[in-house]
């Protein structure tokens, strides 16, 4: 059931004829230090700042999301993974894993994305696919499905690789879905995290999140930001990963909600702190300066039209979707256009919920929502069209042709018939 609820869920999100996705940026409006990066909203994937967003980079442990995306659609977190000899030689960040050790599938998970662990990577991957070259087809094949357009992963972890690349906005795509996932959503805001001993670590392990967001506060963990020295801690953030190699710097995928809205950063290869005020001021940004507006609900009738044949003559139509949009806050209502079309002929019999038409809005030339328009009511067909339809309907018509052959030979028998009676009759009268 878990499986199939995310698909579903994967589905509606990326499919949904409300959501249109196009671009709200003024790059010229902030700055930010680092090489790559993109803020969009959550709701419907609208980009709200953009630099670089196409730009071939590396992601670093960033490529954890993708891990744990597969690892929560493909694996039961009570399932558990014995560790095999070559995993405990993973580099880089690891929860020393040794060789015969048993570990649930959610112990892994969460040390992946909290302690950013290379071991558990390696462990669940396996755990998945058998090794780490299929882990990494099924993360190329399920990064497409989710938008990404120039991701190709070679390793669950992240560690350099010249062909273990991303870009920020394929990134951001990743992590929109990923943080439609309650349990996903639930271990990247987790700040500390422990495994009890086990039988080959007679000790517990402890993490704390490697995201400074989550908990940043003090004189060790401050940074530069608009010209004042300030905790790096930032209330609004529940997540997500973060990410470090000497090749890709600084890397961090960041969520953030305020006011019923959520946002999602990404900033790729940054220098020391600056990752953290980067964050912050591509989140500030998007709170700011953007808004949601409510341009239709659904179920409102838009158009009354005239119905040909129709036992009524007029059908409301009404809106399918809810639409709502984010906009910049200066916006004025006279810059969104509304555009209504209709099916050139509408005949019945017509059903309920018949899609007959299209809504959409325009925003500076750019389709920001649309939805369909459907029938509000059924509408039967005058009985007359129904007849003349049945006569003319080709299954039918081999019957017609045997009724109507069988009448002209009754017609016939009856004429010759009467004929021979006339013919008696006048024969009597002569004798």
């Amino acid at each position: 059931m878990k499986r199939i609820f995310l698909i579903i869920l994967s589905i509606s999100l990326f499919i949904s004829s409300t959501v249109i996705g196009f671009s709200l940026t003024e790059n010229n409006e902030i700055n930010i230090t680092s090489e790559s990066g993109i803020l969009i909203d959550f709701e419907s994937g609208d980009v709200l700042f953009e630099k670089n967003p196409h730009k071939i980079m590396y992601p670093a442990s960033t490529t954890k999301i993708m891990t744990a995306i597969l690892t929560l659609e493909n694996a039961n977190l009570n399932d558990e993974v014995i560790i095999d000899k070559e995993t405990p030689f993973t580099g880089g960040s690891r929860i020393y894993v040794k060789e015969g050790e048993v570990f649930t599938v959610d112990q892994l998970l969460n040390s992946l994305m909290i302690e950013s662990a290379n071991d558990s990577a390696v462990a669940l991957a396996k755990h998945i696919s058998g090794s780490v070259e299929e882990f990494a087809s099924l993360m190329n094949k399920r990064a497409k499905e989710l938008g990404a357009l120039d991701t190709n992963f070679r390793n669950p972890h992240g560690l350099p690789d010249k062909e273990h690349v991303s870009t920020a906005y394929d990134l951001a795509m990743i992590s929109q879905y990923a943080m439609t996932i309650p349990k996903f959503t639930e271990i990247v805001k987790t700040v500390r995290y422990q495994i009890p001993e086990t039988e080959k670590t007679n000790e517990i392990r402890y993490f704390r999140n490697r995201n400074r967001l989550l908990w940043g506060t003090g004189p060790s963990n401050r940074m530069d930001y608009d010209g004042k020295r300030i905790d790096i801690k930032y209330d609004i953030v529940d997540g997500i990963k973060t990410g470090y190699t000497s090749e890709a710097q600084q890397c961090l995928v960041s969520s953030a909600s305020k006011d019923n809205r959520r946002v999602i950063s990404v900033v790729l290869k940054a220098i020391r702190t600056n990752v953290y005020s980067d964050s912050k001021r591509l989140i500030d940004y998007g709170f700011d300066n953007f808004s949601v507006v409510n341009l239709i609900n659904s179920g409102v009738v838009l158009k009354t039209v005239e119905v040909e044949n129709g036992v009524e003559d007029i059908l409301d139509l009404v809106t399918q979707d809810t639409i709502s949009k984010i906009v910049p806050k200066d916006y004025t209502s006279s810059d969104i256009k509304q555009t209504i079309e209709v099916n050139p002929e509408i005949k019945a019999p017509i059903n309920k919920g018949e899609v007959l038409g299209k809504l959409s809005y325009t925003l500076n030339g750019d389709i920001i929502g649309e939805t369909n328009l459907l029938a509000r009511d059924f509408i039967d067909e005058k009985q007359i069209y129904k007849v003349v339809k049945r006569i003319q309907d080709p299954a039918n018509m081999n019957i017609y042709i045997v009724i109507i052959g069988l009448v002209l030979l009754y017609i016939l028998w009856r004429t010759i018939v009467t004929i021979r009676r006339i013919r008696r009759r006048r024969r009597r009268w002569k004798w």
